[in-house]
């Protein structure tokens, strides 16, 4: 049918790059006037920020493709397959409804009005994703840095139509029963453990002073 759509947000990768970078310097300031044994101690700190950062403002992301809808949230991924997904509603940000239940976006949330009407009044950017009806290159994932609830979920409605014209939907939902098509969510373990090691190691280290 179409390329893989994938949205993140081009906001949020400034800000963890930012993050880093501010990280790095501090840790080479306090190296030159403190010592390396300093940065060492001060090294899970900055490493505790950085990953928190990516965490909350990098990695979250949504892919459209034909066979399901991927939303990569702070604490898990979560993988809706077209016979499981229902519609989209649109509040503080976008929620996916399922047959298992709902999924909130948090990586799309809801434009302000200043900001859709000033989208009104331009060409898309590049690297947007397509129109409805847009046919992207084939085989080449689609990717934007627009990860807004009107984006995400303008590109779930329009593929969620264009497979069901296609055919390719037809009895899905009876199917997903019968074989037990459901929504899949993986936590985000790695993370998770990542976080809670630094910030104890970040605490002991502050408080031995």
């Amino acid at each position: 049918m179409g390329a893989t759509q994938e949205f993140t947000s081009g906001y949020g990768r400034v800000l963890t790059l930012a993050g880093a970078a501010i990280g790095l310097v501090a840790l080479v300031s306090v190296t030159v006037q403190d010592g390396a044994g300093e940065a060492l101690r001060a090294l899970p700190l900055v490493g505790l920020v950085v990953v928190v950062l990516w965490a909350l403002f990098w990695r979250p992301g949504v892919e459209v493709s034909d066979g399901e809808v991927v939303v990569r949230n702070v604490l898990s991924t979560v993988h809706v397959p077209w016979p499981t997904y229902r519609e989209v509603v649109y509040g503080w940000s976008l929620v996916v409804r399922t047959s298992d239940g709902d999924v909130t976006v948090f990586a799309a949330p809801r434009a302000s009005a200043t900001a859709r009407r000033v989208r009104r009044g331009r060409a898309p950017l590049p690297g947007a994703a397509p129109l409805p009806g847009a046919v992207p290159p084939p085989g080449r994932p689609v990717r934007s840095l627009q990860a807004t609830a009107e984006s995400v979920g303008a590109a779930i409605e329009a593929r969620h139509d264009a497979l069901v014209a296609a055919g390719h939907l037809d009895g899905a939902q009876r199917v997903a029963v019968e074989r037990g098509v459901t929504t899949t969510r993986r936590v985000h373990v790695v993370t998770v453990g990542a976080v809670a090691v630094l910030a104890a190691v970040s605490v002991a280290v502050l408080t031995a002073g």
